[in-house]
């Protein structure tokens, strides 16, 4: 036994993670971390047993982590496109209580339409747990730019786009680009939809992100060149909050004099009503002034449902940047922030050129408790991996998704595609449970999304410019749903 594991060992480090295809498709390449064999062979009964692996480690660009047959299933992918279209863009996921998903988008092509209304439409698709289709929705204005930047649903399962807009969407324009957000009940029908912005043809208003309570209030955050909730007409962010009727309660601007602000993700807190967000500036936001602690910092504010604000936490390092692109709270109230740094934060120094995916985990008073990072460590600027989203479960495990071009299973060699998407889960003390990265030739794929139903498959959800998982691509760019059990 001990000599049949020996040659696979050898054989597997030989031929490396990059050569391991997963053997139901000859293009895709879907490979753990755990011991890097292919999928869908019973390597525990083969090589050890359970008590022998319970003893093992591995050493990856995670650094050294417990190994963990316990390998999802490919479920169903799911493609969403047209001929010669590119859809996507920025994609929108989320899963209800149900086990329905939701899929929202952007197109310039006919998805769920015989043919296109604008220049670009949004898309909303709902989905049951086999990916047939409940209801879809393409929405536009002619000769209009409508651009989807998130979804997210209620607990009646009513669901809320939204994205941005250069023209007159459902009322005359505010600024020179405004914000939207729809609200659609559960059976499709649109309930409401608001545009706004700063006031003036020469400013600009971006939304980046949204979540929704349990009362069905909406908080949108995002970027304003121009006054939006405060005076400064510099590049500022902004909170903003409807109630589920679609009046705006409040907006509230957030600036550093001579500084940035750019928003990345918000999440409330289920249990107490507040409100975190994540922001990567430029500035000290407690002092209003300028240098901050590195290049681009990490700032975590926190709001009452009044929009009444404290600083939660700033974390930064001389010269460097750290973007902080979602946030998620678990039922404990511990707060988690995803995105990338070129800093070395576990060491608390410099590194290379790359940026690196990034985790942190506050307690509920604002208190760092740990920091994670991986993906390539060399100075290969063209080695990137970027989390994208991230989401917490009820035991306080947490769950991502992005893309690298580099491998995160080894931290050193390439992607196999252009880009790849990867899927990990932490556990509450930062330990890397398992990872996954997946990549087909010349392409690139982009993970976006994630969500989990209640009996605990995982969805992921990104852009693709190509195949996956042998169901070849529909237009120049699609939307695309993994799912596994």
């Amino acid at each position: 036994m001990i000599l049949i594991f020996v040659f696979l060992f050898i054989l597997f480090q030989a031929c490396g993670p990059t050569q391991i295809i997963n053997s139901s498709n000859p293009e895709t390449k879907d490979y753990w971390i755990q011991f890097l064999f292919r999928e869908g062979v019973d390597f525990e009964t083969e090589v050890k047993t359970g008590a022998e692996i319970e003893d093992e480690t591995e050493t990856t660009s995670f650094g050294s982590f417990r190994k963990n047959l316990n390998a999802l299933e490919l479920e169903w992918s799911l493609l969403v496109g047209a001929p010669n279209a590119i859809s996507g863009a920025s994609v929108g996921f989320a899963v209800d209580k149900n086990d329905f998903s939701y899929v929202a988008g952007t197109t310039d092509g006919a998805v769920y339409n015989p043919s296109r209304i604008g220049i670009r439409d949004i898309i909303l698709g709902k989905y049951d747990s086999n990916k047939n289709p409940i209801w879809t929705k393409q929405i536009g204005v002619p000769a209009g730019v409508l651009d989807v930047t998130g979804v997210a649903l209620d607990p009646n399962g009513n669901a809320y786009v939204i994205g941005n807009t250069k023209g007159n969407f459902v009322s005359p324009r505010a600024s020179g680009q405004d914000m939207f957000v729809i609200k659609f009940d559960s059976e499709g029908t649109q309930v409401w939809t608001q545009q706004t912005g700063a006031k003036g043809v020469s400013y600009l208003t971006y939304s980046t992100g949204i979540a929704v309570d349990t009362f069905g209030n909406s908080y949108i955050v995002g970027n304003s060149i121009g006054p939006f909730g405060g005076p400064k007409s510099g590049l500022n962010s902004f909170i903003l909050k409807f109630d589920t009727d679609g009046n705006q309660i409040w907006v509230k601007q957030v600036s550093i004099t001579r500084g940035q602000v750019h928003p990345g993700g918000v999440a409330v807190d289920k249990v107490t009503g507040n409100i975190y967000t994540t922001n990567q500036v430029k500035g000290n936001f407690a002092t209003d002034s300028i240098p901050g602690i590195g290049n681009f910092d990490l700032l975590i504010l926190k709001y009452d449902p009044d929009g009444n604000r404290q600083v939660f936490a700033q974390l930064g390092l001389a010269l460097r940047t750290i973007e902080g692109k979602s946030i998620s709270i678990d039922p404990s109230g511990n707060v988690f922030v995803g995105g990338s740094s070129n800093a070395n934060l576990e060491s608390n120094s410099e590194t290379g050129k790359n940026f690196r995916g990034t985790l942190v985990k506050y307690d509920s008073s604002g208190v760092q408790q740990w920091i994670k990072q991986f993906g390539p460590t060399d100075d290969d600027a063209q080695k990137q991996t970027v989390i994208n989203t991230i989401l917490t479960d009820a035991s306080g495990n947490v769950f991502m998704t992005g893309w690298t071009s580099g491998n995160i299973i080894d931290g050193v060699n390439g992607s196999y595609g252009k880009q790849d998407v990867f899927l990990t889960k932490h556990g509450v003390l930062g330990e890397i449970v398992w990872a996954r990265q997946i990549g087909t030739p010349d392409v690139s794929m982009y993970g976006v999304g994630i969500g989990l139903d209640l009996k605990g498959n995982l969805y992921c959800s990104g852009t693709t410019d190509g195949t996956v998982n042998e169901i070849p691509s529909r237009g120049f760019q699609d939307l695309f749903v993994l799912k596994y059990k």
